[in-house]
């Protein structure tokens, strides 16, 4: 996974400060040789250098002219429709992308059809085909190895001379290892059981008893894409929010599913009972399995609502608001605005673009924790001003809002504020024209 789902490291931060500093020492030393000693590799010309800095320092090193600017928004807009661009052949992890893509929103189409009669089933063939190429495109991204290799280490070939992949699992494995990503990695499991289940039997009522995998799974899939690719390449530009009747939750509804899934088949009583009896830890964890209510509110003034309904990711609700959404109240929609959702990347970028002085995370800290919007050093890290930022327990880093970085950039704009805010001197930001 990129480093970017997280705060910058230590090591990252300190590797890219040297980095920048041989660059930007005026002898001459190009970003793709920089490339090469510390990577081995500078056939980005330059790029990943520039990535690398802007994520972890915040500093941009390219300066873009404005056609440049409006060929890459137009790009993303194609990229977003599903295609690429023409006249550029895509790289095979970009092809693996679209194609995972494509197969979860046609799995999306059905799930969401009130006339389909193989729901589950259909949803379950199509989302683990979406898993398996997205998958396959982080390890070709990644260069790290993707076909089922023989004993004399040759990829294996299909009769009709295709290279093999791996089974969806062992790519699931190797492109999203680690205990952070254990609860993704079981709700991946359930889909695929269940696609081995119901490929040849008519299950109807499976419907209602996956819904909390099928919106962790989905939940996972967009955020994965957009870490990994860039929001251009995600779903929710494409998706609406279902329309649902008041009846769907009815008790006798619902009794009558449970009489239903009562009747399932053994073995697929087995996958949703095994599903129900996990770790308390891994029941907890959104990215598993995520029930989700739907709470209806009106504004005060009773028409023009801003929007049909208000939604946060796991992880982004507030503890005080968690208590209260537990009990099923349903709560007034009052002064509601938009929650802190920013990366402390994005806020240290924004903050050298309006200031033009040098804002690494070194910076953010400091004046995060001066600013009274982070614990000071030492303390358990906390949600302190939930106007300025949150911290996300589930993910284990902080959010930020718009109204932090034009604090910031107001304590930020002169050298001597700059020292106050952050405690050192203010460093303009080195002129630059994009070249090597």
């Amino acid at each position: 996974m990129g480093t970017h789902v997280n705060d910058p490291s230590d090591a990252d931060i300190e590797l890219a400060t040297k980095l920048l500093a041989a660059w930007d020492n005026g002898d001459g030393t190009s970003k793709s040789e920089l490339e090469r000693v510390h990577w081995g590799d500078g056939s980005s010309h330059g790029r990943r250098f520039d990535r690398f800095i802007r994520q972890n320092l915040g500093v941009p090193t390219t300066r873009r002219s404005r056609q440049t600017d409006r060929i890459a928004d137009l790009e993303a807009q194609v990229r977003g429709l599903g295609s690429s661009p023409v006249g550029s052949e895509p790289p095979p992890w970009e092809v693996q992308l679209l194609h995972a893509r494509d197969a979860c929103l046609s799995g999306l189409s059905v799930w969401n059809d009130p006339s389909a009669r193989f729901r589950t089933g259909t949803f379950s063939l199509l989302f683990v085909t979406a898993w398996n190429s997205l998958a396959i495109s982080i390890l070709q991204k990644n260069e790290n190895e993707w076909r089922k290799i023989d004993q004399r280490g040759n990829p294996c070939l299909s009769s009709a001379g295709v290279e093999q992949s791996e089974d969806t699992m062992t790519l699931v494995g190797a492109a999203f290892a680690g205990s952070a990503h254990m609860g993704l990695r079981e709700n991946i499991r359930v889909w695929v059981d269940l696609r081995n289940s119901v490929a040849h039997r008519h299950l109807p009522a499976l419907d209602i008893s996956v819904i909390p995998h099928a919106q962790a799974g989905l939940l996972n899939f967009e955020n994965v894409v957009a870490d990994e690719f860039g929001d251009e390449f995600g779903l929710a530009e494409c998706l609406s929010v279902p329309l649902q009747l008041s009846g769907f939750r009815d008790p006798g509804v619902l009794r009558s599913a449970k009489k239903l899934q009562a009747g399932l088949p053994l073995d697929v009583q087995a996958i949703l009972s095994r599903a129900e009896e996990a770790t308390p830890e891994l029941l907890a964890d959104p990215t598993f399995s995520l029930r989700v209510a739907f709470i209806p509110t009106v504004p005060g003034s009773g028409r023009s609502p801003d929007a049909v309904a208000y939604f946060m990711k796991p992880g982004e609700v507030p503890d005080e608001l968690v208590g209260v959404v537990e009990r099923y109240v349903v709560l007034p929609k009052v002064g509601m605005s938009a929650r802190p959702n920013l990366a402390a990347s994005q806020v240290m970028a924004e903050v050298v673009r309006r200031t033009g002085f040098k804002f690494n995370s070194q910076h953010h800290i400091e004046a995060a924790r001066r600013l009274n919007v982070r614990p000071a050093a030492g303390e358990d890290d906390r949600t302190i001003d939930l106007q300025h930022a949150e911290y996300i327990t589930s993910f284990k880093r902080y959010l930020y809002s718009q109204a932090w970085i034009d604090l910031l950039v107001a304590k930020c704009s002169t050298p001597e504020n700059f020292l106050e805010a952050t405690g050192r001197d203010a460093v303009p930001v080195p002129e630059v024209d994009g070249g090597d």
